[in-house]
Formats: structure tokens, C-alpha cells, sequence
């Protein structure tokens, strides 16, 4: 493993196709009727909270923002990789190692706050889905995003 993690490519294009996946949804189900159909707190508009807002929100289509917003995220990340020519040493390998478990332990936290989310209220669905989605992806392209950052500084 360490091996494929020296290479500014392999992370390239793992990290590309992550968003490309995600992106390719958010921005197809963005505006998409059977998407907004599926709502429950924007059919429900008397329930004023943040489901409320956020549900609004996936409503209106605007998810697709949050989509081109990761994706030049991404973009740039891909871009500080591919100009690093030669591979990373050990140093590098295991900084993002770090890096990688702080996004895996952030995202073990948001899966264990969605868990507990559902439990409490299982209406809405969907808008919870599509948020944990949200702070996962983030998560992952911010860390990604530090990991080339400070590599560019060391």
C-alpha cells in the first residue's frame, strides 16, 4: 500500500474518481423532479429547522453548487499532484497516511451522529443521506487538499 500512496498519480486519480462519482450525482439529481419528490421536509413546510432549510435547499437544486465547489476543490488537488513529478518518500507517505485516518476517523464520527440522527427521527431521509454525503466528501477533498498543501511546504 505504501507503495501506490508514494505515487502523486495514484492519488490523482483515486480522489478524482471519488468526486467525479459523487459529483455526477449531485449534479444529476439537482433540480431532478423523482429528486425533489423524494423530500420529505420541503413537502412539510410548516417544520421550521435546519432539516427545514436544508431540505429547502436540495429542493431548489442547489446541491449542484456544492458539487462544482469540490469538484475545483479536486481540481486543484489534482493539479498540485501532477506538477509534484517524482514520488513521495516515506515522509510524505506517511503524512498522508495521517491524513487519510483524520478523514476516516471524522467520517466514523459523522457516521455515528447520522446513526443517532435516524434513530431520533427517521422522516426525511433522504435530506440526511444527502448531508452525511456532503460532509464525508468535504472531508475527504479538505484532507486531501492538506495533505498536498503541506507536502509542497516539506
Amino acid at each position: 500500500m505504501n507503495r501506490i500512496l508514494r505515487h502523486p498519480a495514484a492519488n490523482g486519480i483515486c480522489i478524482s474518481l471519488f468526486s467525479a462519482f459523487y459529483a455526477l450525482i449531485f449534479i444529476i439529481t439537482s433540480g431532478h423532479r423523482e429528486f425533489t419528490n423524494l423530500l420529505y421536509y420541503s413537502r412539510h413546510p410548516q417544520i421550521d429547522s435546519f432539516w427545514g432549510s436544508w431540505s429547502g435547499f436540495l429542493a431548489a437544486g442547489r446541491h449542484a453548487y456544492i458539487a462544482y465547489g469540490l469538484l475545483a476543490i479536486t481540481i486543484l488537488v489534482v493539479m498540485l499532484l501532477f506538477l509534484r513529478r517524482k514520488a513521495y518518500d516515506e515522509y510524505h507517505t506517511a503524512l498522508l497516511i495521517q491524513c487519510l485516518i483524520v478523514a476516516l476517523v471524522l467520517t466514523l464520527i459523522a457516521i455515528a451522529a447520522f446513526f443517532l440522527i435516524i434513530l431520533s427521527d427517521a422522516n426525511g431521509i433522504v435530506e440526511k443521506f444527502t448531508f452525511f454525503i456532503t460532509i464525508h466528501w468535504a472531508t475527504v477533498v479538505l484532507a486531501d487538499l492538506t495533505y498536498v498543501t503541506l507536502c509542497r511546504w516539506k
